[in-house]
């Protein structure tokens, strides 16, 4: 009983910290920060793993479904954004109710000699309900409606907690509450993503990023002391993802660093640089110049604008352009320990020669463009070299940490999510050839940064997938996507940008198909070794370093402008 008592008072969250707070400016975008990560966290933790380890589909489907509807809804109705934000929050926490009930149930079932670690998980996970349930009614409606819901779900889990052992029970737990829990939860989340923004300045950022902090370490909090619970899926994923961010971090910092350092001390001559020769020459001298940065198409396709307007030669911008996103060090020290020493050779070699022959065969085809006059320097001073190395390490750990800390995190969370479902080894059985072209298509539309990419193609690789499939996605992924061939035709034309698609699949294909033939099969990482291995102090050291990193960034940024990253490159900006 005195656990129920305390389930129920964890929904009371929510107004304890507003009554707590007096109403003090900065409460709320740290409530909207900490909303925005808890509701989207919890539904994610609570389906997607168990149903992508169950190969349950259907759950999958219910989510999506239940996120577009209100998306449908609005697009077709005019005027009609509110009622549909309403509809979507009422369905919403219809679930949450049904969950409610479950977890009142679970409280009823538990045996005097279960874990400490099981109650206390449920009504840690309560917390962050509690508050965005309270949150989100109050600005859809009214503190009295908030009121109202919270007390809604209070009665749910006491009933669920009084009807435990009864037949109600058996059909709450159902496979169909579970598609109808999946489906709400997915209007929830649309309902927290399609907010509006409370934030007005850098200070209100900051609190919404620290309001963020604290519901990614409730959330922890609420699954890690469920580790002695059996069958957890939530937990698991978890696991993995820490053990594959420790395993990557040392290489992650050595890598800001370096691009740091890449950037305060490259020549400004560069660009004179990259214009002696022919056309190979140059997009030899571009590829070489792109290689070592760990930027995303995002953060190249500036580069590349600017590169364009100060009158560089096509050719060796557009291999700039390809071998920026390709690989960066980053990636090459990712590589080593997630896809072994010869898959990192033969990225590095595949990417840099597809560089190269598409800056030479497709930039060498256009015409350079005039050289736009350079702004004078307010003084002709050139910066000491300790001034350099701070704006090294400003850099290596500010701007490329916000441009790639999203994706790398991204591709962290995949890689940590598929692997129970490849573990089944379907991906050895595709034939020789259709995988790789498979793979080079799938990279095409996907949105992902070389060193993102890395985790997920070593979870494929470790469960049959041939070398060649995994090189042509590494290939095509990181450097074709929609931002890239729109640039490309603003600046060069639509030709152009067809031609650069088509050369890349190409030489994806090619490369994928020769790497296969030549070398077969080749020895890479177990990832199911990886995640089971423990991570040393040198690694558990390093993800703090890079943790900090991160949540720097979330803070600085705040958490809307943090995702935006990922908005931007898969075309979801509003």
């Amino acid at each position: 009983m005195s656990w129920l008592i305390a389930a129920v008072l964890a929904l009371a969250a929510g107004p304890v910290l507003e009554r707590c707070t007096g109403h003090r400016r900065g409460f709320a975008p740290m409530l909207d920060g900490f909303v925005m990560v808890a509701i989207p966290g919890l539904i994610f933790l609570e389906f997607v793993p168990s149903a992508i380890g169950e190969g349950d589909w259907s759950v999958l489907l219910a989510l999506a479904v239940g996120f577009a509807l209100p998306v449908a809804a609005e697009r077709t109705t005019r005027h009609a954004g509110g009622r549909t934000h309403r509809w979507a929050l009422l369905a919403g926490l219809a679930g949450v109710a049904l969950h409610a009930a479950l977890d009142g149930a679970v409280l009823a079932t538990l045996s005097p000699d279960a874990p400490f670690s099981l109650p206390l998980a449920a009504i840690l996970h309560r917390l962050p309900v509690g508050v965005a349930v309270w949150w989100l009614v109050t600005k859809e409606e009214n503190r009295r409606a908030a009121i109202g819901a919270l007390a809604l779900l209070m009665a749910a889990t006491v009933a669920g907690y009084s009807l435990a052992g009864a037949a109600a029970w058996s059909v709450a737990g159902s496979e169909g509450a579970k598609l109808f829990q999946a489906t709400v939860g997915g209007s929830l989340v649309h309902v927290v993503m399609h907010q509006r923004e409370v934030a007005s300045g850098p200070a209100d950022r900051r609190r919404e990023g620290w309001g963020a902090i604290a519901a990614v370490a409730l959330l922890l909090a609420a699954y890690t002391v469920r580790v002695e619970a059996p069958a957890d899926e939530a937990t698991a994923f978890l696991s993995r993802l820490y053990v594959l961010s420790a395993e990557s971090a040392p290489a992650l910092l050595l890598a800001y660093l370096c691009a740091g350092l890449l950037s305060a001390f490259l020549p400004a001559r560069s660009v004179r640089w990259m214009e002696r020769g022919g056309a190979m020459s140059q997009a030899g001298r571009g590829m070489l110049i792109g290689l070592p940065f760990p930027i995303c198409s995002c953060g190249v396709v500036p580069l590349y604008r600017s590169l364009v307007q100060r009158g560089a030669p096509p050719a060796a911008a557009m291999a700039f352009l390809v071998a920026t996103p390709e690989l960066g060090l980053d990636a090459i020290l990712l590589s080593i320990p997630l896809l072994g020493p010869q898959v990192t050779l033969l990225r590095l070699g595949t990417a840099a020669l597809v560089a190269l022959v598409v800056g030479w065969w497709v930039g060498g085809r256009l015409q350079a463009a005039e050289r736009s006059p350079e702004p004078a320097s307010a003084t002709g001073e050139r910066p000491s070299p300790s001034r350099r190395l701070a704006a090294a390490l400003r850099t290596g750990t500010g701007e490329v940490v916000d441009h790639t800390a999203p994706w790398i995190l991204l591709g962290l969370g995949v890689a940590a999510l598929v692997t129970p479902f490849l573990e089944s080894g379907w991906l050895g059985g595709l034939p020789p050839v259709a995988d790789v072209l498979l793979f080079a298509l799938l990279g095409f539309p996907t949105y992902v940064c070389a060193a993102s990419a890395t985790p997920l193609v070593a979870a494929f690789l470790a469960t049959g997938l041939s070398p060649g499939a995994g090189i042509a996605f590494l290939i095509t992924g990181p450097a074709t996507n929609i931002s890239t061939l729109g640039l490309l035709s603003s600046l060069h034309g639509r030709r152009a940008a067809i031609f650069f698609a088509a050369a890349m699949v190409m030489l994806a294909v090619a490369s994928g198909v020769a790497v296969n033939a030549v070398f077969g099969a080749l020895s890479v990482p177990s990832l199911a070794a990886l995640t089971e291995e423990l991570p040393s102090l040198l690694q558990q050291v390093s993800l703090l370093l890079l943790a900090g990193l991160f949540l720097r960034s979330v803070v600085r940024r705040g958490l809307r402008s943090f995702v935006g990253e990922l908005r931007e490159g898969l075309g979801w900006a509003n």
